[in-house]
């Protein structure tokens, strides 16, 4: 038996629909070879992923390829993240590409997701041991290359918003095998107390995954977790998220932001403290002009020029309750009178019922009476018992010879039965 039949758009939009809500199918990374490569003139890069034993369409479109780095090759090894999706009209599914990776790139993931799910069991990141930036820092720290275009950024920015503020540079490598320990020695170098500092940003100008992984390695995530200074994360790469953004303090996208976050400008204080000193200098000038309008205002009342005004007011208000409470009481009295008047004559509608009940008990006597057997007797009847005392009511029960017992008004005798005869009494058949 057919239970349900599927057009083939139908059917090929619930593939559809089951293939791209799959969490296994979606957000995924895809390792394998390139192959059928094509650079399209639209900025859409068409390709196939294989391994030895199965094949994948691919697409990676304009918008997703921009930020690639490096130019695909035929048969190069790679890892591709993204998802599963169906093109309906043919009925096919491809693997849209969301970002593209040398396959080596593999193995460092894995190891940055394996170092952050044991530092979030050890409450690493937990949201709640952030500190507040300082709102205005006197003196900030910078560890950074001191060649590259995040220092220069950062003293650009910090120095317009406040051209007071102090630099104290921490000098770093930033990406290579000595980076991590450089990184860290530029950060515990700035939480000495002797320099003073307020706040510090540690990062660098972007660069690709492999630049950044030393803003990944376990020293450096622990360092920015146990600065005593408060510490702004600023790598400037918004795709690739080092573990340092998670424990500083604050993660800024970029090394100019950190500088924006970190350093108020000047000139918004100013105007804020030039708003304070107008409050302190003309705010007690205006309470008093407000509280002496209030007094005069209050002096000039007539009841405060002469007291007994107040008490000549009260007394108004209590007649004026008085004269109310007067006329609601006597509306109160007058309603129940003229309730009283509209009562009805009591003694006039107990005699008409007892009149009623007197008039039906006497239809209910009478009845009584006329259905009687006296009443029947007194018309001429009588009533016949058989020896046993039974009334005879039918002709079928008495024989000749039989005694019968007859009642009549004024008493009764007893009588033998000589004959009967059938059908010969009232109400007989003809």
């Amino acid at each position: 038996m057919i239970d349900s039949i599927f057009s083939v758009s139908e059917i090929t939009k619930l593939i559809k629909l089951t293939l791209e809500q799959s969490p296994d199918l979606n957000s995924v990374w895809v390792k394998g070879e390139i192959s059928n490569l094509t650079y399209h003139s639209s900025g859409h890069i068409y390709l196939s992923l294989k391994d030895n034993n199965s094949l994948i369409s691919a697409a990676f479109f304009k918008y997703a390829n921009k930020k690639l780095n490096f130019r695909l090759e035929e048969g190069m090894n790679v890892i591709a993240f993204g998802g599963v999706n169906v093109f309906e009209k043919r009925g096919t599914y491809q693997f849209i590409i969301a970002d593209i990776r040398l396959e080596g790139i593999g193995e460092l993931l894995k190891k940055i997701e394996q170092l952050k799910n044991k530092l979030l069991e050890q409450g690493i990141f937990d949201p709640s041991r952030k500190r507040k930036i300082p709102y205005l820092p006197r003196r900030i720290g910078i560890v950074t290359s001191p060649t590259g275009a995040a220092i220069r950024d950062i003293i650009k920015v910090a120095m317009r918003r406040y051209p007071n503020i102090e630099i104290v540079i921490a000098p770093a490598i930033v990406q290579g095998s000595e980076a991590p320990q450089s990184i860290v020695r530029g950060i515990e170098e700035l939480n000495d107390p002797a320099h003073e500092i307020d706040v510090i940003i540690a990062g660098r100008g972007g660069g690709s995954f492999e630049d950044l992984m030393a803003f990944n390695e376990e020293e450096v995530v622990m360092a920015f977790y146990n600065s005593r200074v408060p510490i702004i994360s600023a790598v400037g790469h918004q795709v690739d998220h080092p573990l340092s953004d998670d424990s500083a303090d604050y993660a800024a996208p970029t090394p100019s932001a950190a500088a924006e976050i970190a350093v108020p400008m000047k000139e918004e204080l100013a105007d804020y403290i030039d708003r304070l000193f107008l409050q302190i200098s003309y705010g007690p000038e205006y309470l008093l002009r407000e509280y002496k309008s209030k007094l005069k205002g209050i002096d000039e009342l007539r009841m405060f020029r002469n007291p007994m005004e107040i008490i000549h007011n009260k007394e108004l208000i209590l007649a004026d309750f008085e004269y109310k409470i007067a006329v609601s009481m006597k509306e109160i009295i007058n309603q129940f009178r003229n309730r009283l008047l509209f009562l009805p004559d009591i003694t006039a509608l107990f005699r008409n019922i007892l009149k009623d009940k007197l008039h039906r008990l006497n239809l209910a006597f009478n009845s009584v009476v006329n259905l009687s057997p006296v009443t029947i007797l007194n018309k001429g009847y009588s009533i016949s018992l058989d020896e046993n005392g039974n009334a005879i009511k039918s002709i079928d029960s008495v024989n000749k010879g039989d005694i019968v017992n007859v009642i009549i008004s004024d008493g009764m005798f007893y009588t033998t039965v000589n004959n009967t005869k059938k059908g010969a009494g009232l109400g007989s058949e003809k």
